[in-house]
This record gives C-alpha cells, sequence and structure tokens, in this order.
C-alpha cells in the first residue's frame, strides 16, 4: 500500500517551466534591460493586435522508456475552433529509467494562431511510479503557447530531467491528397 501511496503521491507532483519574459531580460553586453514591446503589440508574435487568443484542448496519449535516457512518442488531438486536428509527440530526456503509458487531457492557453501549436515544449519532471497514479504538467513553447495538462499514468518509472517534447501537427488527408 505505501509503495502504490507514495507512486501517487510522487506522480502528481507538479511539474513547470519558468519562463524568462522579454522584458525582464537584459541585453549582456550593456547589462540594460530589454525595451518592453509597445501596446498593443505581441513580443512573442507578428500577429496582429486584433488577432483574438482563444482556448482550446488536447487529448492525448503517449509512451515513455527509459533506461538513462528517456523518450517520449505519442499522439493526440487538439480541439480548436470546433475542429479536431490530430498531432503527434516525441522528444525525451535525461536521467529515466522504466516504461510507462500516459493518457491525459490539457488546457491549451495563448494559442494565436493555429500554426503556434507546433513547436517544441520544455519543461522541469520529476516522477515516479509503480502500477498507476496521476500527474501534471506545464509546457510552454517558442511562441509562448502553454499546455497545462492533467495526465494518468501506469507503468513503473523514476526520472527527473529537463524534458523537450516535439508537438507537429499532422496535415489533413486531403493535404496530402492535394500535394501528390
Amino acid at each position: 500500500m505505501f509503495s502504490r501511496s507514495f507512486a501517487a503521491f510522487a506522480a502528481s507532483l507538479p511539474l513547470c517551466l519558468v519562463p524568462l519574459s522579454a522584458s525582464a531580460a537584459t541585453h549582456p553586453a550593456s547589462g540594460m534591460a530589454a525595451k518592453p514591446p509597445v501596446p498593443g503589440t505581441s513580443a512573442r508574435s507578428p500577429a496582429s493586435p486584433a488577432t483574438p487568443v482563444t482556448e482550446s484542448t488536447i487529448s492525448f496519449s503517449l509512451k515513455e522508456v527509459g533506461g538513462g535516457l528517456g523518450y517520449e512518442w505519442g499522439k493526440g488531438v487538439l480541439h480548436h475552433d470546433g475542429k479536431d486536428i490530430p498531432f503527434e509527440i516525441g522528444g525525451g530526456g535525461i536521467a529515466s529509467l522504466g516504461f510507462i503509458t500516459v493518457k491525459g487531457t490539457g488546457t491549451v492557453k495563448d494559442l494565436a494562431r493555429l500554426d503556434q501549436f507546433d513547436g517544441t515544449y520544455w519543461t522541469v519532471k520529476a516522477d515516479a511510479a509503480i502500477g498507476s497514479g496521476v500527474g501534471a504538467a506545464v509546457l510552454e513553447n517558442q511562441y509562448g503557447v502553454k499546455l497545462d495538462l492533467k495526465m494518468n499514468i501506469s507503468g513503473a518509472h523514476v526520472g527527473a530531467s529537463v524534458m523537450r517534447l516535439r508537438f507537429r501537427l499532422l496535415p489533413e488527408k486531403n493535404d496530402k491528397l492535394a500535394a501528390q
């Protein structure tokens, strides 16, 4: 009983990434603070100020295997503006041992344009699971898009690392046919 309780506790530890905002950065040569963005514009993307930012959701499943280096792969669906758009996940980190399967859902925040979903997401991760447990993670990509994830984990795994995961929207079947 203790090991299962510990696994559930450890797997539920928050996983997060603390980004350095552009306005808090300093120029290394001058030591001066970077100029803040002009009001009504975005430092992250060239989107116009009138571009609405919508909150979307995702559902996904992935697997992770680790033997020193960890590798994760999987697939999911982005639910955005009434459309279901498939995507794939791949990536990994270091200091991972074991094998787990993960099923999860999440909220996508600060997605001004659909093409900003594709990208490399980073998080700091620490977990331990034996049997089954739950987990949470917050990831952010180079466009400032944030994924707030809730996960159900099964398997046996222990790890602590900086994770780099690549999310890529899959082209629709009609797009593939048009390209041929």
